[in-house]
């Protein structure tokens, strides 16, 4: 160790041993006095570090060792990414954990300071880990305390490998199915998303409740670092990077709402999103992330860019060079500059100095954004317990037993099915010789190729985890049945029909005849759902949709399983989906796929998931009335009468180009059938009892009977129609759910907890707050957003707005840029 390095630990160690004598050990245990030790630890550190070394913390790495080594050995970094540091691929634990270890020890000898190591994380974290469902199938089974459970599992992996900090949750509420990017968030809602949202910060860092949040009594087990703030699923044209347009109101009632919460929950890291926010790009819009995220929500975490994103604010014309760009997101509230290119001299942060020198920030700044680089070290436990990882741990922990058998679990309650016309699930197996196995990625023996892999596993998934197809499963269930393969069609290239192969086809088609069932397993691959990959149609790709429509009509029975980022359409006016008797939407489910695929199949898992993504008839209705879901009354419609109604008095105003006027969803938001049948009996709103949550509203108690001979769980569903407001309502919103679970010919009570957050509008006189309006608001309860299956009205005192004191001003330049040129 550097002796200028020994003097300043023996400092920092001789300080804290003055505290903890000051304090009774009894009161040591107070979150107050280890916040007093930490903040002294910081200060500590701080003073006794160069300008040079307090900007190489600013730094986060992204890329492979030879270009991160460099700036680590010379005065050590930030953070850095661990995957592109090893090498994109599949490596033994013990590999990781030694590679991690050796960069950790090159960063104390220069600078002392440890590397904060970062990962992605929103359905697995490491080469070897589990690997779950998606968080958009995660959030088709709107379970609060699963979503839970995977995140802890995620988290007890990545920290095995010596991760401190996972790019989770993703918060991206997309709501335009072109994106890419779709798969990777929970849902479009924003009450959903929140609720899963939370699960997941508190599973990730080790924490009951929100209320817990600040108990430093309970290991961190990683940092939960979300992402990405805000509105990124709003992107014009479904594209990545577009500006949303959502206005003030939308932004807290829709897209700020669930980081509002997860910053309560104690939310320690946060990443800017590439898009613009009221004209003003992320990275550099202090109103957003000082103003609204830190000062009126509370959050107290530490900000990541997103790949050269800081430096990206030339490119927006924002700033006129590199080190302007460099000041504006510093002062704006950015602490990790993210880098993604070769070049260390393009790195926007290493052009702080001159940023200081210019004038443009002063050193305070620097230290503002270095003390919550350190404070988040400190907690941590980088420079204590966590400095170096065990090598012997991550084989123990990385994809053990409870965790596949979690992300089986997972599987199950992810898939959806959306068609089983005749009852023809579940199939009785015993009565079955032969099975046509079709499709592109339905077989991995029998195509021969990753894509059946990578299509269940998704985006950011780590290679080397074990993985079920559907031929694999059978094999296992009932190996006596025969079941065949044939590929049919290509599901690669961005176009519809292209790819299809009539010799594949007619292979298809020929066993299909001769198979007693037909399954189909089509989608997207790789490459065609992801980031970068927005498409300007829904249609499946490749030959897909021709494959589909030659065997349906000749199949004795088929049965449809989507394996997809997005929701798919299915050629004009989805004519071929008559011809389909069961369809399941099973989205990216991960690791276990084909043994929980072949459970649904035969009964003994009952489907229970509900879509969490409104699902268009064609694209050309996006943006339309039944995309996204969550949308405004529209008058004029209801006045002329217009378009298709719902149950509840919705309306989707119809288009005259094309044989798909109706506009209405294929399926709906909520939607998703069981092999149980439910009955709606009776509900009551009541207040809330005393259960330790001061934010309850009302306890919504619900009957629910299941008048089949199968055992099931029901999402119930409760939604509002407001009272008359200052502007223009939803035409509904969801404002709670519930999993109940009801025994075969019984009837079952549950209840549903409101919270007053979320049924708060939008303060349309404070703004930047919300409030609960004063006035008659209607409450149903149903299985679906289109099934308003009791309904009732309640009358409701409005109240002050909710909102942690913070600003109240207008949105000005100078303000909103966090420096004004």
């Amino acid at each position: 160790m550097p002796g200028a390095l020994r003097e300043r630990a023996c400092v920092v160690n001789m300080r804290i041993l003055l505290l903890l004598i000051l304090f009774p050990l009894c009161i040591l245990a107070n979150d107050d006095v280890k916040d007093v030790v930490t903040q002294q630890r910081v200060k500590d550190l701080l003073d006794s570090m160069s300008l040079d070394q307090k900007i190489a913390q600013t730094f986060a790495g992204h890329g492979p060792r030879d270009r991160i080594l460099p700036t680590i050995q010379s005065r050590g970094i930030g953070a850095a990414k661990l995957s592109p540091i090893l090498g994109w691929g599949p490596h033994a634990p013990v590999d990781i954990v030694r590679a991690r270890n050796e960069l950790q020890r090159q960063a104390l000898n220069s600078s002392g300071i440890p590397i904060s190591f970062f990962e992605e994380g929103n359905h697995g974290a490491a080469s070897g880990g589990t690997i779950f469902p998606m968080p958009v199938g995660q959030g088709c089974s709107w379970n609060v305390s699963l979503v839970r459970s995977i995140a802890s599992a995620i988290a007890a992996e990545a920290a095995a490998i010596g991760i401190d900090t996972l790019f989770a949750p993703v918060v991206n509420m997309v709501v335009d199915p072109r994106f890419g990017r779709l798969e990777e968030n929970f849902s479009e809602n924003p009450i959903l998303t929140k609720q899963l949202a939370v699960a997941s910060v508190l599973g990730l860092q080790n924490r009951k409740t929100s209320a817990d949040a600040s108990n430093n009594r309970n290991r961190t087990v990683v940092a939960a670092l979300g992402k990405h703030l805000a509105a990124y699923g709003d992107a014009s044209g479904g594209l990545n990077g577009g500006a949303s347009t959502a206005s003030e109101r939308l932004l807290f009632e829709i897209y700020l709402r669930p980081w509002k919460a997860m910053a309560r929950a104690g939310l320690m890291g946060l990443m800017p999103a590439h898009n613009t926010v009221l004209h003003i790009p992320c990275h550099a819009n202090a109103w957003l992330l000082n103003a609204t995220v830190r000062e009126s929500f509370g959050f107290q975490g530490l900000m990541i860019s997103d790949c050269n994103d800081v430096s990206v604010l030339q490119d927006f014309r924002m700033a006129s060079n590199i080190s302007h760009a460099a000041a504006m997101a510093l002062r704006a509230g950015v602490d990790w500059d993210l880098q993604c290119v070769q070049d260390p001299d393009k790195w926007a942060y290493n052009h702080l100095g001159e940023a200081l020198a210019d004038g443009l920030i002063t050193e305070d700044d620097i230290d503002r954004a270095v003390k919550r680089v350190l404070t988040h070290k400190i907690k941590m436990g980088l420079f204590d317990e966590r400095t170096f990882t065990d090598e012997t741990i991550a084989e123990k922990v990385l994809d053990n037993e409870e965790h596949r058998k979690l992300a089986l679990e997972a599987a199950e309650q992810s898939m959806v099915l959306l068609i089983n016309r005749n009852e023809t699930l579940p199939v009785d197996f015993s009565l079955v010789e032969s099975i046509a196995l079709i499709g592109p990625t339905a077989s991995r023996a029998g195509c021969n190729c990753s894509e059946a892999v990578s299509s269940l596993m998704g985006s950011y998934a780590f290679g080397g985890a074990h993985t079920v197809t559907l031929d694999e499963a059978f094999d296992t269930w009932f190996p006596d049945i025969s079941v065949q393969w044939a590929r049919g069609a290509s599901a690669s290239g961005h176009s519809t029909r292209t790819g299809a192969n009539q010799t594949e086809i007619n292979e298809a088609v020929t066993l299909a005849r001769q198979s007693d069932l037909t399954i189909l397993i089509l989608g997207d691959v790789q490459g065609g759902c992801g980031e970068w990959e927005d498409r300007d149609s829904l249609e499946l790709q490749g030959g897909q949709l021709t494959l589909l429509e030659a065997v349906a009509p000749v199949a004795k029975k088929t049965v449809v399983i989507l394996v997809h980022g997005r929701p798919q359409t299915f050629g004009e006016n989805n004519h071929v989906l008559s011809q389909v008797d069961a369809l399941f939407a099973a989205w990216r489910p991960g690791e276990e796929f084909g043994t929980a695929m072949v459970g649904l199949l035969n009964g003994t898992v009952n489907p229970s998931a509900k879509l969490s993504q409104s699902w268009p008839r064609t694209v050309g209705h996006v943006g339309s009335g039944s995309v996204p879901w969550l949308q405004e009354v529209k008058g004029k419609w209801i006045s002329n009468n217009r378009g298709t109604m719902d149950e509840d008095g919705r309306r989707y105003d119809n288009y005259v180009s094309s044989a798909s006027a109706d506009a209405s969803p294929l399926f709906y938001f909520g939607y998703g059938l069981s092999y149980s049948t439910f009955q709606y009996e009776s509900f009551a709103i009541l207040a809330p009892p005393d259960i330790g949550h001061a934010d309850i509203m009302w306890e919504v108690k619900v009957d629910v009977s299941n008048l089949s001979n199968r055992d099931g769980e029901e999402v119930i569903q409760v939604f509002v129609k407001d009272p008359i407001l200052p502007y223009v309502p939803f035409w509904k919103r969801l404002v709670g759910f519930t999993r109940c679970f009801v025994a075969a010919k019984s009837t079952q009570s549950c209840s549903v907890f409101v919270e007053k957050e979320d049924l708060a509008c939008y303060d349309a006189i404070a703004r930047e707050k919300m409030r609960v309006y004063t006035g008659i608001y209607q409450v149903s309860v149903g299985g679906s957003s289109n099934s308003d299956s009791l309904t009732k009205e309640i009358m409701v005192e409005g109240d002050d707005s909710l909102s942690f004191d913070g600003p109240l001003k207008g949105i000005d330049a100078s303000s909103s840029l966090g420096l004004s040129q």
